[in-house]
């Protein structure tokens, strides 16, 4: 009899500290919940898994070459994740029943556990370090944005980049900074559509191509298919800059500091005479000593005697691919 009534007694407390949130809290321990479990409900915060007709739920809303912009929906994503933690829930009409305080007593360390492994996941698989994002919560996006792309592009160019910027630190202004990615991926191996998610409120949106595609290039060129009769016409945007040396506890520093404004130079009579699409370095590396010698040098500095292999490879590469899209006042 006396080990019935301790049950009864266990029990009744057992149902005591159930029914009320408060105390339910304080009796579960403040260990982390499983990482299989963190890593899935990341993955469905972020669109894996989410059938594409509930994102997009009319082709006319997404025609082929288009791209839409958007906002994540922290409600709605709130919702998606209580529809999956309900597989394991059993019908419970009392919104203050047992399991449900339960559910509720946990859902804040399920949040912010999810939320923080969002912002590292995609940056710990390219091995870079993590960077807090100020949000309502710790480690909590304020805002999460995106765009849906769909394109040919997607399908035939598969290492096409993107960075994003806020509005005030894009590359046109003095402090630039790049926003998080959460996400960045082809539907599918053939799919011609991609999703990205940031970490904050898109302003810039810069779609380029694969870094490695830097080359050297001019800017502007026309070629003869006859060889010998004025068979170039070429311009190129060149920099103009000043070197400045400076001697500070006995060490000795060179530095260039370049013009924000570029020269169009016309540099026709660079190239070789029978090879119409061969251009001669040197020739190209005196133009531009010639240019800069016209030119006044930036403040504290003076104008290159020469050019060395690094101020030439300055001056001619050039940047791969881009296309930018802008937020508008009104969008």
């Amino acid at each position: 009899m006396k080990s019935l009534y301790r049950r009864s007694q266990f029990k009744d407390q057992l149902g005591q500290v159930f029914a009320n949130l408060s105390a339910l809290r304080a009796h579960l321990p403040a260990s982390d919940l499983p990482e299989a479990l963190v890593q899935w409900l990341t993955d469905l915060g972020n669109l894996h898994g989410v059938p594409f007709n509930y994102l997009v739920p009319d082709e006319g809303m997404l025609p082929p070459e288009s791209i839409r912009f958007f906002y994540l929906d922290p409600n709605w994503i709130a919702a998606l994740t209580d529809g999956a933690l309900s597989i394991g829930r059993n019908l419970d009409p009392n919104p203050e029943g047992p399991e449900m305080n339960l559910q509720k007593a946990l859902h804040p360390t399920l949040r912010g556990q999810v939320l923080s492994n969002a912002l590292t996941k995609r940056r710990r698989a390219f091995g870079l370090p993590h960077r807090e994002n100020s949000g309502a919560e710790p480690g909590a996006p304020a805002v999460i944005s995106g765009f849906v792309l769909r394109s040919s592009l997607v399908r035939e160019y598969p290492s096409l980049g993107v960075n994003v910027y806020p509005e005030g630190h894009t590359p046109n202004d003095p402090e630039p900074e790049l926003l998080d990615i959460l996400r960045f991926e082809q539907l599918g191996k053939s799919s011609d559509t991609l999703v990205c998610l940031v970490s904050g409120d898109a302003y810039r949106v810069d779609l380029h191509e694969a870094p490695q595609a830097l080359h050297y290039g001019i800017d502007c060129f026309e070629a003869d298919c006859q060889v010998g009769t004025n068979p170039v016409t070429a311009v190129k945007n060149l920099y103009t800059f000043g070197n400045k040396t400076e001697n500070v506890d006995g060490v000795t520093t060179n530095s260039v500091t370049m013009s924000q404004t570029v020269t169009p130079t016309d540099i026709s009579d660079c190239f070789r005479s029978k090879e119409s699409r061969v251009i001669g370095m040197d020739a190209v590396a005196q133009k531009i000593l010639a240019v800069n010698k016209n030119a006044t040098p930036p403040a504290g500095t003076t104008a290159p005697t020469t050019i060395d292999s690094a101020e030439l490879g300055f001056e001619m590469i050039q940047g791969v691919g881009m296309v930018s899209f802008i937020q508008s006042a009104n969008s």
